[in-house]
């Protein structure tokens, strides 16, 4: 009994499955797929254009961003060419002061060495012309010498009593002092020949009365 009622069951079943999908039943549900599907595919459609747009949205940022970048990079560019050029400059100024401190330094010390040479001298010249001042009686009691300054601040030794037929002729040089301290003729007549060497043995030796007397005896000569 109780597998009849099972068949039975069983029969019933299998009817209306068979009844659902054959038919119309069959075709409303594959109606209602398609439906479905379409639905589907309209909202995945919606969702791709909503994709693209943000996707092109992105990529215009992205340009306009990379454009940004690469203001900023140039920017940064010339900045640091700026900042080169000023460093640069301020490099050159700092060792142009460096340099000017050292030719201050060095010529504050010719100046002072300048000075010190000057000073010395001028002490020279003084002790040369006290010299020639204390010589001038021995010159005249021995040598018939005299002397006389020139409008040019020189010293004119003049020489008389060489020539014996002209007692009075005279024979004379100029002698100056000059800012180094050395003697220097400027002037003689009659001209002697070797008269340099005279005056650098001079200064060799600061003996004038034995300068005065080589050329008394350099005048002789030419009588």
């Amino acid at each position: 009994m109780e597998l009849e009622k099972m068949s039975s069951k069983l029969d019933q079943v299998q009817d209306k499955v068979l009844k659902d999908w054959s038919g119309d039943g069959i075709q409303e549900y594959m109606k209602e797929q398609r439906r479905l599907q379409e639905e589907s595919m309209a909202k995945a459609r919606e969702q791709m254009a909503v994709l693209h747009s943000s996707l092109e949205q992105l990529k215009g940022q992205a340009q306009v961003n990379q454009k940004v970048i690469g203001e900023r990079v140039e920017k940064l560019k010339d900045m640091r060419k700026e900042i080169e050029d000023i460093q640069t400059v301020a490099d050159d100024m700092l060792r142009e002061r460096e340099l000017t401190e050292k030719e201050m330094a060095a010529t504050q010390e010719d100046i002072a060495q300048e000075k010190e040479l000057l000073h010395t001298q001028e002490m020279v010249t003084q002790q040369r012309l006290q010299v020639l001042e204390k010589s001038a009686d021995w010159f005249k009691d021995r040598l018939a010498f005299n002397f006389k300054k020139t409008p040019a601040g020189r010293v004119q030794m003049i020489l008389t009593c060489i020539d014996h037929k002209d007692p009075t002729r005279p024979f004379f040089f100029d002698l100056e002092v000059t800012p180094e301290g050395k003697y220097a003729v400027t002037a003689c007549e009659p001209r002697v020949t070797d008269l340099d060497e005279l005056v650098e043995k001079l200064n060799s030796t600061n003996n004038l009365r034995s300068f005065v007397i080589t050329m008394r005896q350099r005048f002789k000569k030419m009588i």
